[in-house]
Order: structure tokens, then sequence, then C-alpha cells
């Protein structure tokens, strides 16, 4: 039997790799005898920008806020009837008037008929739809250059502001959700088809969840079909909230629009605080869509 020492039973040393030869450093290629050398390209820097010194808007006086108001129409127009298809002869592009034959059903069919009950509360829904529509047609208006929307957008929000409640005659808790679905089943309503699913999807978003392409409906909208309806969508909202309390307190309207807010200046016939803080509080998608604060003033007579 072979004998092993205690060195020779130790596990055998790896031999040492060979490191490999470092390469020669590159060398500058030189130019041939008699060429000169070719000067090195400066590193370009990239230029910085300024950055704009921010724009701190100070609150209007009251004398302007007076002069805002008083410079507006004395009061703003009217609603005009349920049973009027538009408030002025529509243009040719306005899908409100698309024959003569609509027009004719337009005077013998009012706009809401069947669905919905006699009732005070219904009469008071139908009565506040009056109310914001006029205000939401004076948003629209004085609004125009900041979104951009022409008259058929105006016509459909004119028409979702009438009957943005109607959802009432099956209770307060959900009714904006109802509102669109009487919209879209009632066909004795006098909406054109071309805008009868604009006007729900309005009245649907005029209050709670904004707009959002998690619902089916807005979803299935083109790009700017989704863009125009959230613009329409904060005005009905704001309109709403100028009518809050449902008494009519507001009166004249006017609309200042600076560099970073719109102020929103009105005249009222009595406490109007729950309007103002109101529209501060369902202003919130007008202010996300058009990137601007949103101040409202209130002078009372």
């Amino acid at each position: 039997m072979t004998m092993h020492t205690e060195d020779q039973l130790q596990e055998p040393q790896a031999e040492p790799k060979a490191t490999p030869a470092k390469r020669p450093a590159r060398t500058a290629k030189t130019a041939p005898a008699g060429e000169s050398q070719p000067k090195p390209k400066p590193a370009r820097k990239k230029p910085q920008r300024a950055q704009p010194e921010p724009v701190q808007e100070s609150a209007p006086e009251p004398a302007a806020v007076a002069e805002l108001v008083t410079a507006a129409p004395e009061a703003y127009d009217p609603a005009p009837a349920l049973s009027a298809p538009c408030s002025e002869p529509c243009p040719e592009t306005c899908s409100a008037a698309p024959a003569a034959e609509a027009a004719e059903l337009a005077e013998e069919t009012p706009l809401t008929t069947a669905v919905m009950p006699e009732s005070p509360v219904m009469a008071d829904s139908l009565t506040h739809g009056q109310r914001v529509a006029a205000i939401a047609a004076t948003l629209f208006q004085d609004l125009a250059e900041l979104h951009g929307l022409d008259d058929v957008w105006g016509h459909r929000l004119h028409l979702a502001a009438q009957l943005h409640d109607i959802g009432f005659a099956e209770g307060r808790k959900g009714h904006h959700k109802i509102s669109m679905r009487l919209i879209e089943e009632d066909l004795s309503l006098n909406i054109h088809e071309d805008d009868r699913p604009w006007v729900a999807l309005l009245a649907r978003y005029h209050r709670k969840a904004w707009p959002s392409r998690r619902h089916a409906r807005f979803d299935a909208l083109k790009k700017s079909d989704r863009k125009a309806l959230r613009k329409a969508a904060s005005l009905l909202r704001i309109a709403d909230a100028l009518d809050y309390t449902h008494t009519g307190v507001v009166g004249n309207l006017a609309v200042a629009v600076k560099k970073h807010k719109v102020i929103i200046a009105v005249q009222c016939s009595g406490d109007c605080s729950a309007e103002m803080e109101r529209v501060i509080k369902k202003g919130d998608l007008f202010m996300h869509v058009f990137g601007r604060e949103l101040e409202c003033v209130c002078q009372e007579n």
C-alpha cells in the first residue's frame, strides 16, 4: 500500500493563466510630407434655453370686476323653448337643420314628451336646464378663441344643458347616467340622430367622473371627438355650477381670458357663495383641459 504525505493529498494548484499582451496605443495618423495636419473640430455645446420667469397674475380689483360685468350684455338671453331645435338659424354645417322635413317635424314635436312625468321635481329640473343652457351659451361664446369648437358643438351643448337633469325622473342617485339613457332611448325627443349620442354623452359627464377611455362609449370615439367632448363637457359643468342652488341667483355674466387664468365675473341678486364654491370644484375638468387656473368673482346687485 502506497502512503501519501499531507502535502501530496492537497488539491493541485491551477497553473497561472498567461496574460494577453497589451495592444499598442493608437497613434494619430500623420499626413504625408508636404500636407498640413487637419485641425481638430471643437466640441459643440448645446445651447441652454432661457427659463421664462413665472408670471403672477393678481386678483382683479372690485372696480375692475364691476367694469368687466358692466361691459357684458345686460343679461344673457334666455334659452329658447324646448320645442325649438336651435336658438338661431343653423348654418349649413349644423346637423340640427339637415332638411325641410326635419324643420317641420321640429315644429310639431316638442323636445320633451312622453318620458318626463309631470312633477314638481321634473319641472324644477327643466327650469334649471333652461338657465344652465343660457349660461352655457355665454361661456361658449366668450371662450370661443380658447376652445375652438364650431357651432355644431354649440348646439349640442345647448341641448345637453337643457336636458342634463331629466334623469331626476327616476331619482337623484346616478341621475346623470339616467339622463344619458333617456336621451338615447326616447326618440320622441326632438334631437337629430347625428347629435343624439353626443348630447347623451354630454349629459352623462355634467357631474361625477370625467370623460375617460375606461368608459366604452367614450373610448370608441376618435381622438379629435374625444378632445371636443372634453371641452364641451367642461363648459357644461361650470354652467351647471353657476345655478347650483336652482334659484337663478346669477345674473349678468362675463369672462376674461388671461395667459394663465380665466376669470368669470358674475352679478348676483343675492348670496351666491354656494355657486362660487361649486364653480371651482366642478371647474377641475376645465383647468385640466385648458391648462389655466379658474377664478370666479361675484358682485351683488
